[in-house]
């Protein structure tokens, strides 16, 4: 019926939206990663930091261990640069960055990219790396954006269902009023 495919093109439209939210915030958070790292690198005095932050926002796009071994790549890197200062200092910058990306920065970015809550973003993570690994942390979000939006849609479109039948029972006791006077 026409009512019922206004709200499934309703419903694909706005998913689509999410999942290219989704992409462009994933994006920007690893932006957001080899920006501050390019300034850690460069404080620390790390040769060819352009490069290894590069490496670190490329690497951050992969959900769950993605941060982790683009830390660990520079953090081998700063072993030959200036060994004890540097490493202990990417180290703990590394830590602490992914402690603020995790659990602010992507919940935040994601969840208006999505329009889904932080905490649905977090959750969705957690559930979506724990129960498939990295493939389910990737799609987590995706994925907990189309629920929400289905949940949405369907009970938009019940209540419009109600309204349309209870008009139609109204226009029906009229009806039967009229032709029974």
């Amino acid at each position: 019926p026409e009512e019922r495919a206004r709200a499934l093109n309703r419903l694909f439209d706005r998913t689509g939206s999410a999942v290219g939210g989704y992409v462009r915030g994933a994006l920007l958070q690893a932006a957001i990663a080899g920006v501050t790292s390019w300034i850690v690198l460069e404080i620390i005095g790390v040769p060819y930091p352009v490069a290894l932050a590069l490496v670190v926002a490329l690497l951050d796009l992969v959900p769950l261990v993605g941060a982790t071994l683009g830390a660990v790549v520079v953090g081998v890197v700063t072993l030959f640069a200036d060994f004890p200062t540097a490493t202990i200092v990417w180290t703990i910058w590394s830590v602490v960055y992914q402690q603020i990306e995790n659990t602010v920065i992507q919940p935040r970015i994601q969840s208006r990219a999505v329009q889904v809550e932080p905490f649905v973003v977090l959750v969705a993570v957690l559930f979506g790396s724990t129960l498939f690994g990295v493939f389910g942390a990737l799609l987590a979000i995706p994925a907990a954006a189309t629920i929400q939006i289905a949940i949405y849609e369907y009970t938009h479109y019940r209540r419009s269902r109600l309204e349309v039948d209870r008009d139609e029972e109204a226009v029906d006791k009229a009806r039967s009023r009229v032709a029974g006077t």
